[in-house]
């Protein structure tokens, strides 16, 4: 190759030139179009293509759940508005303990003590204990707890003792002593 001659000169030229534009293409760190930069620039948007694929499957996924967990928060929110129904609030305690009271008073039973306590703190309810003791037939008391247990709200009777008493007519022969307990949920509970 002789160096003397124009047209080897201009392919070495261009030769030399294509070398360096090769070399600060590819290696040259600091050029913004080079291939170094796209690479970073691809290796980042290449993560990031696959984070948003991720998320985007989740939201998908999400977008077919929708139609279930609304299925579920509708039975979840009957549920509650039932037990919510079973348990009053406390200004209705004074009605629901009336109740009991028109209940005995239809089942034919006498009340002997109708005493109530104070309230219990049991976590998200609190009970409302109340001592009743009633005398009448032995039907008209099965028939005055069975009225207690068909209540609309929530009354749990316990501690129940039934005495026969021999000595009194047929119509008093029965004496039931039990506590009739009505349940409120507390007020952080109806909040939530």
């Amino acid at each position: 190759m002789d160096l003397k001659d124009p047209k080897n000169q201009q392919m070495l030229i261009v030769g030399i030139v294509m070398a360096a534009v090769l070399y600060f293409y590819f290696f040259a760190p600091f050029i913004p179009f080079g291939f170094r930069a796209q690479l970073t620039k691809y290796g980042f948007l290449s993560a990031q293509y696959h984070k948003l694929t991720l998320d985007l499957a989740k939201a998908r996924q999400m977008v077919n759940d929708l139609p279930k967990l609304q299925r579920e928060y509708e039975e979840l929110h009957a549920a509650w508005l039932l037990a919510k129904q079973l348990l009053p609030e406390e200004k209705e305690v004074a009605s629901l303990l009336s109740k009991v009271t028109i209940a005995g008073q239809q089942s034919g039973v006498k009340f002997a003590l109708f005493k109530p306590n104070p309230p219990v703190d049991e976590g998200h309810y609190v009970r409302h204990p109340v001592e009743v003791s009633v005398t009448g037939g032995f039907h008209e008391v099965g028939t005055f707890m069975s009225e207690v247990a068909n209540l609309s709200r929530i009354v749990n009777v316990s501690r129940l003792s039934l005495v026969s008493l021999d000595d009194k007519p047929p119509d008093e022969s029965v004496q039931a002593n039990f506590i009739a307990s009505a349940y409120t949920l507390k007020r952080s509970a109806q909040n939530d």
